[in-house]
């Protein structure tokens, strides 16, 4: 199987009912996890940002919804770890954002299909491809 990176935006996107992506987040997560094909990946390192970001939008008397859905959500994928490899890479890299080169660096040492995202501008020069949801289910599947 081949690894699909899913950027924290996407992580987001799927498990905040609200946010406008999230029917997208929602089908392409659906048909990895159906596809004998594709393993999806979410980092180590956007699991925390992931915290931070739905508990600021949830508030602190909701933070163990917040906390059961992402735990539940991390076992349905595979979690990177973050190494000094990763780390290596991503402080070398032309990223102009860290969190972006500790998510492009992953994906190019794991030689993943694919970095799913929001954000389009970042990994172009990745040797990864990057797209969105919409873009992988009409590219990949």
């Amino acid at each position: 199987m081949a690894d699909i990176i899913l950027d924290t935006n996407i992580v987001l996107d799927y498990l905040s009912p609200t946010r406008e992506k999230h029917l997208d987040a929602v089908d392409v997560l659906e048909q990895v996890l159906e596809s004998d094909m594709y393993e999806p990946v979410i980092l180590a390192a956007g699991i925390k940002d992931t915290y931070y970001i739905l508990g600021r939008q949830y508030g602190q008397r909701r933070e163990e919804l917040v906390r059961d859905r992402l735990d539940s959500f991390r076992q349905i994928v595979t979690v990177a770890e973050l190494t000094g490899d990763v780390l290596d890479r991503a402080f070398a890299s032309d990223e102009p954002d860290l969190e972006d080169g500790i998510v492009r660096a992953t994906a190019e040492l794991r030689n993943a299909a694919a970095i799913i995202t929001r954000d389009a501008e970042a990994y172009a020069a990745s040797t990864v491809p990057s797209m969105t949801a919409r873009e992988f289910l009409q590219r990949m599947l």
